[in-house]
């Protein structure tokens, strides 16, 4: 009995679906990124890199394994106003849809400071 209730728990867990993330390569918008899905064979984690130039957001998800995706994430960078780039992992399905939002974030946030700095020193003069 305790042999075929170990088998079959061993059964289940090595049935387990492939991990399936969003995939598209350089979109400008997160809607365009979200119309492809992949499954991931090998790999067991969904990866977004967001790469901001001068205001303008690139997106690409893919699968990847984690440690590829965690040695991405350690390489982030930012050069403030000048762009830089993010990277997410996540590890369940389709969990990258929401991949962009920081960085639209950062860039509204740049832009509502730059027009704050405008008025004050249009006051001031």
């Amino acid at each position: 009995m305790k042999t075929s209730l170990a088998l079959l728990l061993l059964a289940f867990i090595g049935s387990r679906a492939a991990l399936l993330c969003y995939q598209c390569t350089a979109a400008l918008s997160n809607d365009a990124c979200n119309t492809n899905t992949q499954n991931c064979a090998t790999e067991d984690t969904c990866m977004t890199t967001v790469i901001t130039v001068l205001g303008i957001n690139t997106i690409t998800k893919e699968c990847a394994t984690n440690s590829a995706c965690n040695a991405a994430v350690a390489s982030d960078v930012s050069v403030g106003a000048l762009g830089g780039n993010k990277v997410t992992c996540c590890s369940m399905d389709l969990c990258n849809v929401n991949g962009s939002t920081t960085a639209r974030l950062n860039v509204l946030l740049l832009g509502a400071s730059a027009a704050l700095l405008f008025l004050v020193s249009r006051i001031t003069a």
